[in-house]
């Protein structure tokens, strides 16, 4: 069982490695294809295709442990006198591989703990801002002005001389607004904004972005950035869009948002840039659905299980046997 183990975590951290590699190089064209696409549909492609190479991994391991369902993916290779399909055994043959195995074994562990902290110091974080935060009223005249019919978020206020709204939480994300944008604002932009975050609440889009952060753990740096970036500023272009559908034009939306950013930090310039994209979504013509992105996944998706299953047990014996 434990030499089984080894072999699965040795064939897991080759196939994930190569895939996100992969991934990582393959951004670029994976970034055309979804240029023109509604935001929805951009947020569901950028988080398959993060989940991609988790994906890849699963099924190539699955058929390198089950070689009789390989079929014509098995590499035909003999072992003495065993020449059918046959399942790996490295870490039982060489100290090498069974001391590597063991090391992404330490990784792993070191991973999920790593993990564990993170998600530890958000509540220690989150509990610290309701500790200095109230409770929104939610006879307040703004609430009762909301557009939308369905059940609307109980909000935290938070006292700051600064223009704040954001949701902060994972498995119960809740929306918290400083009392200068209460002041500020009137009630309709109040319930804009409401309705922004609460489309963040309904989405989960902060646990998706944790998600979206530690599934590509091993992507190259510059790519990696680049699609948590991405990611983001397709979530605010769709809670830009739920807003407008619940009754706000775009001039509104576009209003509001240019009063919050004229008090964010100046030196930002990647703020600006991504106020300036939500500005050109809100206004830009109904974006249609394209099927190129989810083909290039499909592609990337066979194209890498044949090949990975083809050649991973080749490379395994060859590098530690």
């Amino acid at each position: 069982m434990i030499p089984e183990l080894a072999d699965i975590a040795l064939a897991s951290a080759l196939s994930l490695s190569a895939s996100s590699l992969l991934a990582a190089l393959l951004w670029p064209l994976l970034q055309k294809t979804v240029r023109t696409v509604t935001p929805q549909q951009h947020t569901r492609v950028l988080m398959l295709y993060a989940l991609l190479p988790w994906v890849v991994t699963f099924w190539v391991v699955f058929l390198l442990m089950n070689p009789e369902l390989a079929g014509a993916l098995q590499s035909t290779h003999c072992h003495g006198d065993v020449c059918g399909p046959h399942v790996p055994d490295v870490s039982s043959a060489s100290l090498t591989g069974a001391i590597l195995a063991a090391a992404i074994s330490a990784l792993l562990l070191i991973t999920v703990l790593l993990l564990n902290r993170q998600l530890q110091r958000g509540r220690k974080r989150l509990a610290t801002v309701d500790l200095f935060s109230t409770a929104g009223d939610p006879c307040s005249d703004a609430r009762h002005t909301l557009s939308d019919t369905h059940h609307t978020p109980d909000f935290r206020l938070i006292h700051s001389p600064l223009l704040l709204a954001w949701c902060a939480g994972l498995w119960r994300p809740r929306v918290y607004i400083s009392s200068a944008l209460q002041q500020q604002l009137n009630h309709r932009e109040l319930s804009l904004v409401l309705q922004h975050e609460y489309c963040h609440v309904i989405r989960r889009d902060n646990l998706r972005k944790v998600l979206l952060q530690w599934l590509t753990v091993l992507w190259l740096p510059t790519a990696r950035r680049a699609l948590r970036a991405q990611y983001d500023l397709a979530c605010e272009q769709l809670c830009d869009a739920y807003a407008a559908s619940q009754g706000y034009q775009a001039d509104e939306i576009t209003a509001v948002m240019q009063r919050l950013q004229a008090n964010a930090d100046a030196a930002q310039p990647a703020a600006q840039s991504t106020s300036e994209q939500r500005t050109d979504e809100l206004q830009r013509p109904a974006s249609q659905s394209s099927a190129d992105g989810w083909l290039l996944l499909v592609a990337l998706l066979c194209t890498q299980v044949a090949v990975f299953s083809h050649w991973l047990h080749p490379l395994l014996d060859t590098l530690f046997l």
